[in-house]
């Protein structure tokens, strides 16, 4: 009884640790992640036949992001985007279900935590094609703005959920940079949930204010973007920032918690590294995902539960 009973705790200990291996060793494989990229830019061009990373691919006033059009609006309700996508599952096919008026330029879906890859790069790897990943060096915060307001011209929004949750780790560094003497910098802001709008605004400033005072409706996208059912509700819906000014936080690099199965908006521009319509600086977003340290627990209780069970035995015998 003695040897079946320390043998079947072993035999516990080595399958559950055996399975913590195996978790470990899958999280940081390609099957991981599933990385969604938007193809139109502005006018409805495309890069559906590029099979370089170039981002960034269409220089100045490359506005981009657009899912229904240039001129169009949200057609609510459906998921046929008029924009091409790669990894969404069809050509057409927006990613997670997306079917709000605002801009996507990207998606990415963790099964499991693990690292992964935003990039230009990334999309010729996966999909054999070069998406347009950029962004203003303004776009977040530009610092001829009134208020070092950022301009929506070309932000980036990206949709991002995780089935496991935990501690989200965004990292943003530039690429294939067309300014030789500049080194971009980006700002972040985080939001739980989709935009529900009907027609994205890509002109007009937002940001004023960089958050040095807290969170405002400055810190909304807004260009007719919805991320809640009024100011209130979709500021309270904004999990994560970066602060700019004069001692500016979260700058390129920026965490925030994630609950499993939650999709969340990330809006990424760039922070004063010149202005809004300098949009010739390409990025690489490195995403890392770390569990909550609740599985510890549950093996210490698992193994207090055998323990139990094992003197309870002992006992009736």
């Amino acid at each position: 009884m003695s040897y079946s009973k320390t043998n079947t705790l072993k035999a516990v200990v080595i399958a559950m640790s055996g399975s913590a291996l195996s978790v470990g060793a899958i999280s940081n494989a390609n099957a991981a992640a599933t990385t969604m990229y938007n193809l139109t830019t502005e006018l409805g061009s495309d890069f559906s036949n590029n099979t370089s990373a170039c981002a960034p691919c269409n220089g100045p006033f490359g506005s981009d992001g657009w899912v229904w059009g240039f001129f169009g609006g949200a057609p609510l309700g459906s998921t046929s985007s008029v924009a091409k996508w790669a990894g969404t599952g069809g050509l057409h096919t927006t990613p997670f279900g997306y079917n709000g008026g605002g801009a996507v330029n990207w998606g990415l879906h963790m099964t499991t935590n693990g690292t992964a890859e935003i990039s230009s790069q990334d999309s010729v790897n996966r999909y054999g094609v070069g998406a347009d990943i950029d962004t203003a060096k303004g776009a977040w915060s530009d610092v001829g703005m009134l208020g070092s307001a950022g301009r929506r011209y070309d932000l980036d929004f990206g949709l991002f959920k995780s089935d496991v949750g935990g501690t989200i780790t965004l990292n943003a560094v530039a690429v294939n940079n067309n300014t030789a003497t500049s080194t971009a910098n980006y700002g972040f802001t985080i939001i739980k949930g989709m935009d529900t709008g009907t027609l994205y605004n890509h002109h007009g400033n937002w940001n004023a204010g960089v958050n040095a005072s807290g969170l405002t409706a400055n810190s909304l996208p807004a260009g007719n973007t919805q991320f809640g059912a009024n100011t209130a509700a979709a500021i309270a819906n904004i999990v994560a920032y970066s602060i700019g000014g004069t001692t500016p936080s979260n700058i390129n690099t920026i965490s925030f918690n994630a609950e499993p199965g939650q999709i969340y908006t990330i809006v990424l521009g760039g922070y004063q590294s010149g202005t809004w319509i300098d949009t010739a600086d390409g990025y690489k977003l490195t995403v890392s995902a770390v569990p909550v340290p609740g599985a510890v627990w549950l093996f210490g209780s698992a193994m207090a539960g055998l323990m139990g069970f094992g003197r309870r035995n002992k006992r009736v015998a």
